[in-house]
């Protein structure tokens, strides 16, 4: 495991969040863990999320070792969302509360359902951050948007959809 307290974000991540870095271990751990725990509110993790997750966080820099350890080998059925979100905060120049949501919504919908109790858990998220009902109605619209362009995109290049 690394001795950092902290890693430095990619480029993705700049273009598709407008994150900053670096990035402190312990908030990303919490933040990795909440995210698992929402899309795990149907009784399970589908591989399908659990894939979209590790390559997300790939893509935005996590170390490895973070991923392994704090993913891959987390089992969040008994984690209290509370105090995963309690305190919790980037100094990123965008709103992280918001990104967040949108990467429990893009997780949970990754095995091709959004299950009412996903979308619960969304909404208790949403109520810990102190988001509005209003945009989480939005960011799922979002995703379902992003989705049927993906669709879309592929259609007109001919391939399998």
């Amino acid at each position: 495991m690394t001795t950092q307290t902290s890693f430095e974000i990619t480029a993705y991540a700049k273009k598709q969040y407008n994150a900053s870095g670096p990035i402190n271990f312990d908030v990303s751990k919490n933040y990795i863990r909440a995210l698992m725990v929402i899309a795990s509110a149907d009784g399970e993790l589908a591989q399908e999320e659990l894939d979209w997750l590790v390559e997300e966080q790939q893509m935005l820099g996590v170390p490895s070792d973070l991923i392994e350890e704090h993913i891959l080998k987390f089992d969040g059925e008994n984690a209290d969302i509370e105090e995963l979100l309690g305190g919790i905060h980037y100094d990123f120049p965008g709103n992280f509360r918001r990104g967040m949501l949108y990467q429990a919504i893009k997780m949970s919908r990754a095995d091709g359902v959004y299950h009412e109790k996903e979308k619960a858990a969304v909404a208790r998220a949403a109520e810990i951050l102190g988001v509005e009902r209003n945009i989480v109605v939005s960011l799922e619209s979002l995703v379902e948007i992003e989705e049927s362009a993906d669709r879309l995109r592929l259609a007109i290049f001919e391939t399998d959809v």
